[in-house]
């Protein structure tokens, strides 16, 4: 029987952070990944960049590769399944193309990740159903949506979104379904959706809101799709963006699992059995200002809970951090970020405040920015934001995240000692400026109230 000392199950994100981690912390120690895959960094929104013309081939776009792990000492097993978990033994069976081997550990770190295969839609597992969650996959749906016109997207979020503007740009017929009345309503409230819908509909994307898919299945050449309501429709291809499952079955009959089958980590991501922890899409995640965890499914999130599961195998020393949920995404020409709650969620746990600011902006080839606070009515305590723009504003995802995590207020963000840009354009002066504008409405309010 071979050992190592950490042995990591799966190659995505968080189990390249986790092995990357322990190579750093523990240089003694063996540190294993076993991957059921024949490659290893694979980007799942790759190919939408590739349909965008950002790269001409699929394995261009890699976030790791195997000369990297190996010059860190990881080691890989590639093409490698592990079959079963004996966990009172602290064994592993793992199967390559020939053979089967037992491996033992000291820790293991479970990193299998999620399933877009949805259990609720029957048929989701229909061979014209394309998903890009590994390399294969995504090789497999671009060979077929070569040849075909229509696709329909299950899912209006941030990833059915963004597939659905890469599938648009290269002329195919896009239906978008969504059971909410709201596109990206996870991440944006709808006065901030309003100019993406309708940048969507004149793109040609036909959006059908408040239905979701029930049934997929073959009609002569065609695909039907049966949603809520009796509405059918037909298509060539389907590609899930809705109902991401953890892959947890090979071992949810050994530890605590919630019921949507994640599984259950106290604050330093170890499982109910000592010595084995759970990261990334495998696990519920602690979601900033509700005292409540939820399933978020996020690179940020796998990326971050590898590397404090790594830092806990030994001792005990770093909790997980709430997560302000951060996304950022180009979506039909525009750049679009939320960080923390929305106005809709925050209602339910505070009184708020809510500050829209259209910046108009004298810098040549930058556009007007649009930026919604949302804060605590009696502190101005910053819990959310949402900003949109026709010109690159990612980077303030970060400086939002910040503020928001050191519970900064509008008056604080808005006096925030910065670097002074001599007749330049800041994109982070459309930050302060709403910030300014939220602390003088909640002042106005203090002093009204005090006359």
């Amino acid at each position: 029987m071979k050992h190592s000392e950490i042995i990591i199950i799966g190659s995505s994100f968080a189990g390249v952070s986790s092995a990357l981690t322990a190579r750093q912390l523990y240089p003694n120690k063996r540190v294993l990944i076993i991957e059921k895959e024949g490659s290893i960094g694979h980007i799942p929104s790759s190919l939408n960049l590739l349909l965008k013309e950002e790269f001409k081939h699929l394995s261009d776009k890699t976030f790791v590769n195997e000369e990297q792990l190996e010059a860190s000492g990881v080691e890989l097993l590639l093409n490698n399944e592990v079959l079963d978990i004996d966990l009172a033994n602290k064994s592993l069976i793992v199967e390559d193309e020939n053979t089967h081997e037992s491996y033992r550990y000291d820790k293991l770190i479970l990193a299998m990740g999620s399933s877009p295969i949805s259990e609720r839609i029957s048929g989701s597992n229909h061979p014209k159903v394309l998903t890009t969650k590994t390399l294969e996959a995504s090789k497999k749906a671009l060979q077929q949506i070569e040849g075909s016109d229509r696709i329909l997207i299950a899912g209006g979020g941030q990833i059915g979104l963004e597939a659905a503007d890469a599938f648009n740009q290269v002329a195919k017929n896009v239906t978008l379904v969504e059971a909410s009345d709201q596109l990206a309503f996870k991440y944006f409230d709808s006065d901030m959706t309003q100019l993406l819908e309708q940048k969507i509909q004149e793109s040609g994307v036909h959006v059908i809101k408040g239905h979701y898919v029930e049934s997929i299945h073959s009609q002569d050449t065609e695909l039907n799709v049966v949603l809520s309501q009796d509405l059918e429709l037909l298509t060539d291809h389907v590609m899930l963006a809705v109902n991401f499952r953890p892959n947890s079955k090979l071992i949810e009959d050994q530890v605590q699992c919630h019921l949507d089958k994640t599984i259950e980590v106290d604050e330093y991501l170890e499982t109910s059995v000592p010595d084995v922890f759970a990261v990334g899409d495998l696990i519920r995640t602690p979601y900033s200002h509700t005292e409540t965890d939820y399933y978020l499914p996020l690179v940020n999130h796998a990326y971050i809970s590898g590397k404090i599961a790594a830092m806990n195998l030994y001792q005990k020393t770093t909790s997980v951090p709430q997560s302000l949920r951060v996304t950022g995404s180009k979506l039909f020409g525009l750049y679009m970020v939320s960080v923390g709650l929305t106005e809709q969620e925050a209602a339910l746990f505070y009184p708020i405040e809510t500050t829209i600011l259209e910046k108009e902006t004298t810098k040549e080839n930058l556009s007007q920015i649009t930026v919604k606070l949302i804060t605590k009515k009696e502190s101005g305590q910053l819990i959310g934001a949402q900003v949109y723009s026709q010109s690159d504003i990612l980077p303030l995802a970060d400086l939002l995240a910040i503020s928001i995590n050191t519970q900064m207020t509008d008056e604080a963000l808005a006096i925030q000692d910065r670097l002074f840009y001599s007749g330049d354009f800041s994109i982070s002066e459309c930050l302060y400026a709403c910030a300014l504008k939220s602390y003088q409405k909640r002042l106005s309010g203090v002093i009204s109230d005090g006359d």
